[in-house]
């Protein structure tokens, strides 16, 4: 197949490739014990999840070009033997293998150890009655947040970042992302030049003693010039420095390229783990929001330090609020409330990804059948709103006909794995902005 060309310039452009990941046997592994190390809030029902990502997977193909699983990517990634032994060895040495471990690893096909990897490897020697008497007791531990496409990379522009998770649970996720984008043969066309970011290269060759972390749910493509990126629980402003450095000297060669930053200033909480907890693009001139965070007046108004890429030097500068700081840097956008206006609807779907909202097209965006106030500000804006049953019933439905459309997708599995429709893609490419 064609090789895939990175581009990725808007949060609402028509969407082309985009990476997700059905949830495997490494949902139906956790117990209640392993819970919270897993950052999970619930287990889920594991058919249900897979019956739920499935729809979700069928709407985003009435749109994108190509869907792409990334245990298939990952799987032909490995192909070449060399490969597959050098992921085993860095696998080691980031998370400690033993060798018998690794000696059994580099004995299976590659479709095995992608399985093995992200499913995990139970011993074989292990009696079915024990098998939970310790937590994680596994050869390869499972890793079940590799559902949430999102975070371990990210695509600005034309390039790429290799993210660095803030939590044990997800530090394979980005070697296998890393392995993904150098090898396999429709990706690894794009040149060292096309990383933004990558500290998991650096960690395993022993240049660096630990990494600072920035995760794929802080960072939003706003246009082709602006980058809003989220200072958060999971993502260290050091993280974001690294990333401004490094497309500060990029535009230096290319004064094409971005010129803006917005790190958004936010609480150090569960609930806003991410930006795109509180804040999704959903057209061309509208936002998503939980209003207490955005709306001017506010208490809990967020700060925002916006970082001028286009210098020597990076040049910064802290004011409050995005929209206004949005606004300073030619994006006006108007803001639908999630939860509507009710305080405390807006705090209850914040919470079940009410304001996680992912863009098809302009216009054109999926969001969890819970968050019923939401849906309505959504209507009350223009939005039409459709189950995923009925855009995939009706085959005359043309969700690219220039009306606005949210997408309401049941997911009562889902919705406990603490993410929404943005958490689970990774858009490889979008058309132009």
């Amino acid at each position: 197949m064609d090789p895939i060309q990175l581009s990725v310039f808007s949060e609402t452009a028509r969407l082309r490739q985009v990476v997700v990941h059905d949830p495997g046997p490494e949902v139906d592994q956790m117990v209640p014990g392993m819970m919270e190390k897993l950052l999970f809030d619930d287990i889920l029902y594991g058919d249900l999840a897979r019956q739920e990502h499935g729809l979700f997977r069928q709407v985003l193909a009435k749109v994108a070009e190509e869907v792409l699983d990334i245990q298939d990517l990952f799987t032909e990634a490995l192909q070449e033997e060399g490969v597959k032994l050098a992921f085993i060895g860095d696998l080691k040495r980031l998370v400690g293998l033993p060798d018998d471990t690794c000696d059994s690893l580099r004995g299976l096909a590659p479709a095995d150890v992608a399985r093995g990897v992200i499913g995990g490897l139970p011993w074989d020697d292990m009696p079915s009655h024990t098998r939970w008497e310790q937590e994680f007791d596994y050869r390869v531990r499972p890793i079940p947040n590799l559902l949430f496409m999102r975070d371990p990379a990210s695509v600005i522009g034309t390039g790429y970042c290799v993210n660095s998770m803030a939590t044990w649970a997800r530090e394979r996720e980005p070697l296998i992302l890393s392995y993904v984008f150098r090898h396999h043969p429709r990706l690894r066309h794009h040149a060292d030049q096309d990383k933004w970011f990558d500290q998991v290269t650096p960690l395993i060759r022993g240049e660096i003693k630990a990494p600072v972390s920035l995760e794929g749910g802080d960072i939003q493509v706003l246009s082709p010039k602006v980058l809003a990126v989220g200072c958060s629980e999971r993502t260290q402003a050091d993280a974001i420095f690294l990333l401004a450095e490094r497309l500060r000297a990029h535009r230096a060669l290319d004064p094409s390229s971005f010129d803006q930053l917005l790190m958004v200033l936010m609480p150090k909480q569960r609930s806003a783990m991410h930006l795109d907890t509180i804040f999704t693009r959903t057209s061309d001139g509208e936002c998503l929001v939980y209003p207490p965070y955005f709306l001017k007046g506010s208490p809990e108004l967020l700060n925002v330090t916006r970082i001028d890429l286009s210098h020597a030097e990076l040049r910064m500068g802290t004011q409050p609020g995005l929209l206004k700081s949005l606004r300073a840097v030619g994006i006006d956008l108007e803001p639908i409330s999630c939860g509507g206006k009710d305080p405390i609807l807006q705090q209850r779907e914040q919470w079940t990804d009410g304001a996680n909202a992912f863009c098809l097209a302009p216009g054109v965006i999926t969001g969890y059948s819970r968050n019923l106030a939401t849906a309505e500000a959504l209507d009350r804006a223009g939005y039409r709103v459709l189950t995923a049953g009925q855009v995939l019933a009706d085959p005359g439905l043309n969700l690219l006909d220039g009306k606005k459309y949210l997408v309401q997708l049941e997911a009562s599995e889902l919705s406990r794995a603490r993410g929404g429709p943005r958490c689970m893609t990774l858009p490889l490419s979008r058309a132009d902005a």
